[in-house]
């Protein structure tokens, strides 16, 4: 069995699994890492252990990957798992997680000890999209951040209003790690090599997975633009749309956005505000606007229809568009006049500046549209209406 035991002074507290990003990694895990070295410094200042935490972004390249991943497993005193949808749905995080249970059971059998395991809320789930095997586990301990529960810690690091929220809640994690750690007394063990397990989720699906959530793009193409705006931003059809082009952001939203909701678990529908429409309530919805498009008669009239059964939007309004920026007040009072209901729904954003403005605005506008779209939806098979009498069986009509 892989694991070199290390001595006491060398063995981390904790070892950090999380999920890949799947879109632009080396990007968006700098939250990531950001946390682990953030819980690091504050374990490191509560034990004054020199070696805090273990993070596979800490293997050297052409480092001995397998070998070094098996050492952090076999002596960490901790496991941190950083809950997502992507976590549960990653098939190498339920195999971290297996081999550190069978290191934990086989080691605190018959012993009265509290589990190693401690769960870090990446994005706000509910018990029923996670597998039936963690529901048990005290997700968000008492005397934590209020922030920490609603929001996750990807978004109270995202957002500056929660910066000290986001503080607390990393020093009441590394509190909890150095008391858990203290509390199980585990020694360093070998543990099983990560390709012969099976992981720990695998047939343990969440009773229902998310959603699909349907993407709905309001927005010109090129030889539809009106006097004045230029085509930079514009391409042979809404799914060409890229309203943050520039160096470093080149992607059409609909495939940027179809990227976080992978990230988030869900699957993407995309369509053209000029298609023909769906059923409303038949998917939660979410409406991606350009406040140049609400302008046209055309998709102006679809708009407004769209409106009377509102759904979460969100307008990009980029910073660095000058044509966008000079007319912002015009281009928003006419947004208003279209989406009036829609733009007044929770988790909508009408002014958001930049690609990574998005990034945090999207994952919002999906919770609220699935919430939404939970709460409203007909459940399958319907229930018989109390008016109706109940249903008899009968024989078949020739």
């Amino acid at each position: 069995m892989p694991g070199r035991i290390q001595p006491d002074d060398r063995r981390p507290h904790f070892f950090l699994s999380y999920a890949r990003s799947r879109y632009q990694p080396e990007l968006s895990d700098r939250w990531v890492v950001k946390f682990f070295n953030d819980l690091c410094t504050d374990v490191g200042h509560a034990t004054g252990m020199q070696n805090p935490g273990f993070m596979d972004r800490q293997i050297p390249a052409g480092g001995e990957w397998p070998d070094l991943l098996a050492d952090g497993l076999a002596n960490c005193r901790v496991f941190v798992a950083v809950f997502s949808p992507a976590y549960f749905l990653s098939d190498y995080c339920g195999k971290e997680w297996a081999a550190f249970l069978k290191r934990y059971q086989g080691q605190a059998a018959g012993l009265a000890r509290p589990t190693a395991i401690i769960p870090a809320m990446w994005t706000p789930m509910a018990l029923k999209e996670m597998p039936e095997s963690v529901r048990t586990m005290q997700n968000v301990p008492p005397g934590f951040p209020p922030a920490y529960s609603s929001e996750g810690l990807y978004g109270i690091m995202k957002l500056g209003r929660f910066r000290e929220q986001y503080k607390e809640t990393v020093l009441e994690l590394a509190k909890l790690i150095k008391a858990r750690a203290a509390e199980c007394a585990l020694p360093p063990s070998p543990v099983p090599t990560l390709e012969t397990l099976r992981s720990a989720f695998a047939g343990d699906a969440p009773d229902a997975r998310r959603p699909a959530v349907r993407l709905t793009l309001a927005a010109q193409a090129i030889g539809q633009l009106p006097e004045g705006r230029g085509p930079y931003y514009y391409g042979k059809s809404a799914r060409e749309w890229t309203p943050y082009r520039g160096p470093e952001h080149s992607i059409p939203l609909s495939k940027f956005a179809a990227d976080i909701l992978g990230e988030l678990g869900h699957c993407a529908e995309i369509k053209g505000v000029d298609e023909p429409p769906h059923e409303p309530g038949e998917a939660p919805s979410v409406l991606l606007v350009d406040p140049w498009a609400a302008r046209d008669e055309a998709i102006g009239k679809r708009l407004r229809q769209i409106d009377r059964d509102p759904v979460t939007m969100i307008a990009p309004f980029n910073s660095g568009d000058a044509e966008t920026v000079a007319k912002s007040d015009e281009l928003a009072e006419g947004l208003n006049e279209v989406l009036p209901r829609s733009g007044a729904l929770q988790g909508s954003a009408k002014r958001v500046s930049s690609a990574g403005a998005f990034r945090s605005a999207l994952p919002k506008a999906v919770h609220e549209a699935v919430t939404r779209y939970l709460k409203t939806t007909n459940v399958h098979p319907p229930r018989t209406p109390p008016s109706m009498g109940r249903p008899t069986l009968q024989g078949p009509e020739f």
